[in-house]
């Protein structure tokens, strides 16, 4: 019986060292967005959820892997903080580094906006250049398109058996109504409201927050939101529905749940391809 009892402690073991370990195996995720809504091609990195971790000293590792992809602009999907302020440090030398190269567009997730020196914590993205997109738009003619911050009030993260009302309304009530001027490019950390920016004219949606539901399954896909809800639908990948897309990326790194399985960090990278006046 003895040996029955530790054979289930070494699998136990081995299944949640090798769940550790993949927070390690970052992976670089392509995607490619072909759009007449836009004037040129152009090349984007997504980053969401890290969660003040760091791949290598001082992020070096995962600087390397956005220069490497030479992107025109960074887009933040929220969360690159955890809620405590804890490492704020690494997050700051992190942003602080991509500043000085690449235009940054960031939209706070559940975790800033909880924040003890969220003000503060403002103050220092903005005085580094970086657009910091609080319920607020912005337009690049270069691009015809306009890029749109979601700030999600706490009230809208909650758990599974909370019942919560997210209309189109409450939409226009939030992030303000679309102006439809060029294409427009939702940065929403929530992909849990998807269909609602799709009705408000989100053309393209780019969240994180569900950490890819920790363990993704074969032909099931992300377990479990941090909602505590089984099979959220848009867990992590690309979803095109009615002429929208939705990134959702499985974020780089974790908070409370320190596991993946079958689920690495995702530097995303999306590359947006004009078909303007393409038959």
């Amino acid at each position: 019986m003895i040996w029955i009892i530790m054979g289930i402690a070494l699998i136990l073991f081995l299944w949640l060292l090798y769940g550790y370990s993949m927070n390690f195996f970052l992976k670089t995720e392509n995607y490619t967005i072909n759009s007449p809504r836009i004037a040129k091609s152009f090349k984007a990195v997504l980053l969401a959820d890290l969660h003040s971790a760091s791949f290598g000293k001082k992020n070096e590792k995962l600087i390397r892997m956005i220069d490497k992809e030479s992107p025109d602009l960074i887009l933040m999907a929220g969360d690159m903080v955890v809620k405590n302020g804890k490492k704020l440090c690494v997050t700051k030398g992190f942003l602080t580094a991509l500043s000085n190269k690449y235009p940054v567009y960031y939209s706070p997730g559940n975790h800033e906006i909880r924040m003890p020196d969220y003000e503060e914590y403002k103050n220092f993205l903005r005085d580094l250049g970086i657009t910091y997109l609080e319920n607020e738009q912005v337009y690049l003619p270069e691009y015809d398109l306009t890029i749109t911050g979601l700030d999600l009030p706490e009230y809208y993260y909650h758990k599974c058996w909370q019942k919560r009302t997210f209309t189109k309304d409450t939409m226009d009530q939030t992030a303000g109504f679309n102006t439809q001027k060029g294409c427009q490019l939702l940065l929403a950390h929530n992909p849990e409201y998807i269909p609602v920016y799709r009705q408000w004219g989100a053309e393209i949606t780019c969240s994180g927050h569900l950490h890819g539901g920790i363990m993704i399954l074969p032909f099931l896909g992300g377990v479990l939101s941090p909602s505590l809800r089984l099979f959220p639908t848009y867990d992590q990948g690309v979803f095109r529905e009615d002429g929208a897309v939705h990134i959702v990326s499985r974020g780089l790194g974790l908070h409370h749940l320190k596991f993946r399985f079958f689920n690495t960090p995702e530097l995303s990278v999306i590359n947006f391809t004009c078909t303007r006046g393409l038959k």
